[in-house]
C-alpha cells in the first residue's frame, strides 16, 4: 500500500492476510498496527434514529455475529467523565488501544476515590469481519450506542464515543464536551479549540517548555461551569425545578438563571467530586458569574506522532509507545526531507536531555534519521502516549476530577491571508468564529469539532442558511440565530454552553502565520514566538487587543 505526502512516496506494508482490517507494520515502538481504514469510514450516520428500523437491524447483525462467532468477542468498560461505557469488539487492536486509553473502573476510583457507575450509560459495538455490511460507522442518541462495522482505525471510535458521551453530559449534568488542549501555566489554564493542522498539540507542548507548567490534555476536555454558593462552595446547577412547575435539565440551567435573576427554586446541583447537592437558586452568587473549570478525559493519550516535527525530544517516548499506521519511508522522501531530518536528528543526538541523547546516540544518525522520518511523515499515524514518561508524573493532570481554572480560551486557525495574528474577541465575533471554523485544508468544522454527535450535515446546512439571511440583514451572525426560531436542539446546546464560557474567560482568537514574519528564520522559530505570544496574553489578559504581522513583537516586549 503506497502513499504520498507533497508527491514523495512512502508506504504501508501489504495487508496480511489480504482481506484483513488491521495487520502488523513494520515494528517500531511495543507495537505498529496498520489498519485498512486510515480515516473517517466510507459510510457513515449519525441519524439512524430518525428512520424506522435501521437501528434494531444493525444492533441485529453486530448479535448474530456475536452468536455465530462464540469466543470472540471482548467486553470491556471504562469511565469518562463519569459515565461508564462499554464496548464490545473482535478487533485486538481497538480492545488494546480501548484498555490504554481510558479509565478502567478500578482505575477511576483509584485515582479519584469515587465509584463508578454501576452501569454503562453508552454502549459501543465494533466489528470486523462481518459479512453484510460495509465499512462503516453509525450513531444512535436515543439508545446512546455507536456501532461500527469492518473497521479498526482507533481514531474515528475514539471521536464517536467522545461525542456521545458529550451528548449525555450536555443534557443531563450542563458539562461542555470540547475538542481542545490544555496546559496549567502559573496557576492559569489555557486552552485551545483548533481544527486539525492549525497547531493545538504545538501550543500545548511548546507551553511546557516554560517553567510552572503542567500538562493538561491533547485532545478532549471536559468543561464545568461552576457558581460560588454564599458560603464559599463551587458547584454546576444541573436541575431546577421552577415555580410554574416545569424542570430545567443541563445546559438549559444556564440561560435559565440568567433570565430568573434573584428567583428562588430548589436547585440539584453536582460537586467538585461529582457529587449532587441539594441547593436553591437563591444559593448561588450568580451575579459573580460562572467560573470554567476543566478536566482530563483520557488516561493515556492518543496522539499524531507527527509531534517530533516540532519537538523532536518526543521521539525517545513515542519509539517507546504503541503505534498505529506508522509507514515505512523511501530514500526519496529523506531525500527531499533532508534538511529538516538533519535538524531533527541533530537535535535529538545534542539534547539536554540525557535519555533521549543517549537512546539515538546508540541508534546512529543514520537510523535516528529514518525513525524521526516515518513518525511524521503520515499526518495521521498515531501513538498511544503517557506524557507522565515525557514531563514527569507531578507535571501532568493524572486525576480526572482534578480541575484546571480555565482563565483564557484561544481559537486557532491558519490564514495566511490575514494579518491579525492575536485579536481578543468579542462576543459576537467569538461565536461567529465557531460557527463557520474554516480549517487549513478548505473544509468547515462547527465549533471546531468533528466529534460531535449530531447530524452535522444538516447543521451546516442551517448555519450556510444563517450566514445568508445574516449578510442580508447586515446583522451578526449570532444575533441572527438567537432570533431564528428554528435552530437545531443539538445547535443550540452547543452554543448556549459557549455562551457560558465565554461569561468565564478571556476568549482570543490566533493566527498561527509568525512564519510570513521576513524576520522569523524558520518553523520552530514561529513556534517560540508564538507562545511567548500566548504567555503574554495570558498575564496581561488585556481587555482589548488586536495585533498583526507588524504589532505583535511590540505587544510581546512590553
Amino acid at each position: 500500500m503506497v502513499a504520498t505526502r507533497d508527491a514523495v512516496e512512502y508506504v504501508f506494508p501489504p495487508p496480511h492476510p489480504p482481506d484483513a482490517i488491521e495487520w502488523p507494520g513494520t515494528p517500531l515502538g511495543l507495537s505498529n498496527t496498520i489498519t485498512r481504514t486510515k480515516s473517517r469510514t466510507s459510510v457513515y450516520d449519525k441519524t439512524i434514529d430518525s428512520a424506522p428500523g435501521k437501528r434494531e437491524a444493525l444492533l441485529n447483525s453486530a448479535l448474530q455475529w456475536m452468536v455465530d462467532h462464540p469466543g470472540q468477542t471482548t467486553a470491556f468498560d471504562v469511565v469518562i467523565h463519569g459515565i461508564r461505557v462499554r464496548a464490545y469488539t473482535n478487533s485486538p487492536h481497538l480492545i488494546d488501544f480501548w484498555r490504554d486509553n481510558w479509565f478502567s473502573p478500578n482505575d477511576w476510583q483509584a485515582a479519584t476515590g469515587v465509584p463508578p457507575p454501576e452501569r454503562p450509560a453508552v454502549t459501543v459495538l465494533a466489528f470486523g469481519g462481518v459479512a453484510d455490511q460495509p465499512e462503516a460507522a453509525y450513531y444512535s442518541r436515543a439508545a446512546n450506542m455507536v456501532i461500527f462495522f469492518n473497521t479498526s482505525y482507533y481514531g474515528q471510535l475514539k471521536s464517536w464515543v467522545l461525542g456521545a458521551v458529550g451528548r449525555v453530559l450536555a443534557d443531563e449534568y450542563g458539562i461542555h464536551s470540547l475538542h481542545c488542549a490544555g496546559v496549567e501555566l502559573d496557576g492559569q489554564g489555557v486552552i485551545y479549540i483548533a481544527p486539525t493542522g492549525t497547531g493545538k498539540s504545538t501550543s500545548s507542548y511548546g507551553l511546557m517548555q516554560y517553567p510552572n507548567t503542567r500538562f493538561h490534555s491533547d485532545d478532549w476536555v471536559y468543561v464545568r461551569y461552576l457558581y460560588q454558593t454564599r458560603d464559599g462552595r463551587l458547584v454546576g446547577p444541573r436541575e431546577i425545578a421552577t415555580p410554574d412547575g416545569s424542570v430545567v435539565r443541563g445546559y438549559r440551567c444556564f440561560r435559565w438563571l440568567d433570565e430568573h435573576p434573584g428567583v428562588d427554586a430548589p436547585l440539584v446541583a453536582l460537586t467538585l467530586d461529582n457529587q449532587d447537592l441539594s441547593l436553591r437558586t437563591s444559593d448561588l452568587d450568580v451575579a459573580a458569574g460562572p467560573r470554567a473549570y476543566a478536566y482530563i478525559s483520557e488516561k493515556v493519550f492518543y496522539l499524531r506522532t507527527n509531534l517530533v516535527e516540532n519537538f523532536p525530544e518526543a521521539g525517545i517516548d513515542l519509539a517507546h509507545a504503541k503505534l498505529e499506521n506508522v509507514p515505512d519511508v523511501t530514500p526519496a522522501f529523506l531525500a527531499t526531507h533532508q534538511r529538516l531530518l538533519d535538524d531533527l536528528t541533530r537535535l535529538v543526538l545534542e539534547s539536554r536531555d540525557e535519555a533521549t541523547r543517549r537512546y539515538f546516540s546508540e541508534l546512529g544518525p543514520d537510523e535516528a534519521r529514518r525513525i524521526l522520518a516515518r513518525l511524521y511523515a503520515f499526518d495521521n499515524a498515531r501513538a498511544m502516549l503517557d506524557v507522565t514518561r515525557a514531563f514527569g508524573r507531578e507535571r501532568v493532570f493524572t486525576n480526572p476530577l482534578e480541575p484546571l481554572h480555565v482563565s483564557a480560551l484561544f481559537l486557532l486557525k491558519r490564514d495566511p491571508s490575514d494579518e491579525v495574528v492575536l485579536e481578543r474577541l468579542s462576543l459576537n465575533r467569538f461565536m461567529e468564529r465557531l460557527l463557520i471554523g474554516n480549517t487549513p485544508y478548505g473544509t468547515r468544522e462547527i465549533a471546531y469539532n468533528n466529534y460531535r454527535a449530531t447530524d452535522d450535515i444538516s447543521e451546516k446546512r442551517y448555519i450556510q442558511a444563517l450566514e445568508a439571511r445574516a449578510a442580508q440583514e447586515d446583522r451578526p451572525l449570532y444575533e441572527v440565530m438567537l432570533a431564528a426560531p428554528d435552530v437545531p436542539e443539538t445547535l443550540w446546546e452547543e452554543f448556549e454552553l459557549f455562551r457560558t464560557m465565554y461569561q468565564a474567560a478571556a476568549c482570543y482568537d490566533l493566527n498561527t502565520i509568525l512564519q510570513r514574519d521576513p524576520a522569523v528564520r524558520d518553523k520552530m522559530e514561529a513556534v517560540r514566538l508564538t507562545m511567548k505570544l500566548i504567555v503574554k496574553a495570558l498575564r496581561a489578559r488585556p481587555p482589548q487587543a488586536c495585533y498583526t504581522l507588524s504589532t505583535y513583537r511590540q505587544f510581546i516586549d512590553e
